[in-house]
């Protein structure tokens, strides 16, 4: 595992302008539709269905995007770029590293909600 971090929190508040209500929000939001999307991509990638894959991938990399998490950014940029060419062929491999991105990514988000932001 990488020892970078999963995700930028300052670079992420000053996207929403250090509106730490805004980002809770944001953070309330990808806790329930981030696993969604990312298993709506898996039943794609299942059923060799390229589109589907690029579509869930796309709308789950703009949910990563606002978290500033690169790690969790570029596998889901991979995943969908593939699937947007049709290769589905390292989709596997793909979608197994973009589901431990998430999942880190979900890690380190669950406290902060927890914490109402204390952070």
């Amino acid at each position: 595992m990488s020892q970078d971090p999963v995700f930028n929190l300052a670079e992420a508040l000053a996207r929403v302008d250090d509106d730490r209500e805004t980002f809770q929000m944001m953070v309330e939001l990808f806790l329930e539709h981030g696993p969604k999307d990312l298993a709506a991509a898996q039943a794609a990638l299942a059923a060799c269905d390229a589109a589907g894959v690029a579509r869930s991938s796309h709308r789950l990399k703009g949910a990563i995007l606002q978290f500033c998490a690169p790690a969790a950014l570029q596998a889901c940029k991979e995943l969908e770029e593939s699937s947007k060419a049709g290769d589905l062929t390292r989709g596997g491999a793909l979608s197994a590293t973009l589901e431990r991105e998430v999942q880190r990514l979900l890690a380190e988000l669950r406290p902060l909600l927890d914490q109402g932001m204390a952070a």
